[in-house]
């Protein structure tokens, strides 16, 4: 059993990264209750503060990797529930202008199981397994209808919380707040509002939209895979898709596009667009399938990083976790699983106070530096492709030729070295850091690879 570190925890927000911070929470917190400004139906359904819940959402390698961890037999509960499962990169064909692959890039020509487990499933039956998980928990609650407005502090000292439940004020005493409120968290202004300083932020212009739509795909040929893209390399390919099996043998179309090139919200607009990706794959599967939903609309103009990890002072009692601190370009399917990995950073940090007399006493100071580590991968990875685009703004970091050459052969190496391309996924798939792509086996193949190239020019 855990030292606890104190009597009451509360989570700001419900969502995915609330949950997950809940569940960490647990063990060290005689209480937790979880304040959720939405109404939480008892089924899956999509909630008014999460409207990009009605399109495509995967949880990488890494984040399954936590959730197993966190929740034993969680995986085996979500596929119950109708999650379909997928293995990495057998069941993800890659539609391309140049033919079908089994990488983004096109040089992985041919399907392989690398033993990496996925699960295709609506962000709303992934959320609502992670509740239940979460509030089997004896000592964790959820107050859903509740918007917490104002922090409550004495001295710098987090003491608590005002919020408003069904519009009535109330207040909430607590030893530990963690903001997960997405997005559109509050905690830049109520760090202001107590004499702090809001974070530096860091933004990146994708101007990307996506929009999103289910079929009944019931003469579909044997070969469908249960998880398709259509891409067409950047710069020149503006617009992208994905048709994905998810729980009730039903099927999820997402189609996205940039700069104003955005995917329509009226049905032969939707199916046009389809028609005009790099590919014609989706087009094909769908154009005399049965639509089963409306048709939602998405756009996510910026990418945002909140540097916490800067500032030179913070409330004590206090963090902030999930897209509150970093809200990704949904299309590379990145922000629950970097949710889950800073979970997981606060688990290990937590367990480390529970054996100190330090107690909670300058936990932000620790927190913020490893989350920032952690967010790392992601946000760089995302950033480079994104600023493959020359109409997305932001500040481009430089990237020197020797290092382009080394990604490119790396990425070549794949084609016949399925250990290569097993580590390239997995870092992709936030299981790995980005570092391990310098690091062995990889370093030696690669530079070997280039040598052996410079030889033969």
């Amino acid at each position: 059993m855990s030292r606890r570190l104190g009597d009451h925890a509360i989570v700001v927000g419900g969502s995915i990264a609330g949950l997950i911070a809940a569940r960490v929470l647990a063990d060290y917190f005689a209480q937790v209750t979880i304040l959720e400004r939405d109404h939480i139906e008892p089924h899956p359904a999509v909630h008014r503060s999460t409207p990009q819940a009605h399109h495509l959402h995967a949880v990488q390698v890494g984040g399954i990797r936590v959730l197993a961890a966190l929740y034993p037999g969680f995986c085996e509960k979500l596929s119950q529930m109708g999650a379909v499962p997928l293995r990495l990169t057998r069941d993800f064909p890659v539609y391309r202008p140049d033919g079908v692959a089994f990488s983004l890039t096109g040089t992985v020509r041919e399907p392989r199981d690398l033993g990496l487990q996925l699960f295709g499933q609506s962000r709303a039956l992934l959320e609502h397994c992670l509740r239940q998980c979460t509030l089997t928990l004896p000592n964790v609650s959820a107050q859903c209808d509740a918007q917490v407005e104002h922090l409550i502090a004495h001295r710098g000292h987090v003491e608590g919380v005002f919020y408003k439940l069904e519009g009535e004020p109330r207040s909430l005493m607590c030893d530990l707040v963690v903001d997960c409120g997405g997005r559109g968290s509050r905690a830049p202004r109520w760090l202001n509002e107590l004499g702090f300083s809001a974070p530096e932020e860091t933004i990146i212009g994708v101007d990307f939209a996506y929009s999103s739509t289910k079929f009944h795909i019931r003469d579909h040929d044997g070969d469908l895979s249960p998880f398709s893209f259509v891409v067409g390399p950047p710069p020149h390919y503006t617009r992208g898709g994905a048709l994905a099996r998810i729980e009730n043998d039903t099927w999820l179309v997402s189609l996205g596009g940039r700069f104003h090139d955005y995917p329509p919200r009226d049905h032969a607009g939707f199916m046009a667009f389809a028609e005009a990706l790099p590919a014609p794959r989706i087009y094909d599967v769908i154009k005399h399938a049965e639509r089963i939903e409306p048709i939602a609309h998405f756009r996510f103009p910026t990418s945002v990083l909140r540097h916490y990890e800067r500032l030179k002072s913070f409330p004590e009692r206090f963090l902030v976790l999930g897209d509150a601190i970093s809200s990704f370009n949904p299309v590379y399917g990145q922000g629950m699983s970097s949710a889950a990995l800073q979970a997981q950073a606060l688990q290990t940090i937590l367990a480390e106070r529970a054996e100190s007399p330090d107690g909670l006493d300058g936990i932000a100071n620790v927190f913020f530096p490893k989350a920032a580590d952690v967010i790392s991968t992601p946000w760089t990875l995302a950033a480079n492709l994104d600023f493959a685009f020359p109409q997305t703004t932001g500040a481009r970091p430089p990237v020197p030729q020797e290092i382009l050459r080394y990604f490119t052969t790396l990425d070549q190496i794949t084609a016949e070295d399925v250990e290569i391309h097993r580590i390239l996924v997995e870092v992709v798939g936030l299981a790995r850091p980005l570092t391990d792509l310098w690091d062995e086996p990889v370093r030696s193949r690669v530079l070997a690879r280039m040598n052996q190239l410079d030889g033969t020019a």
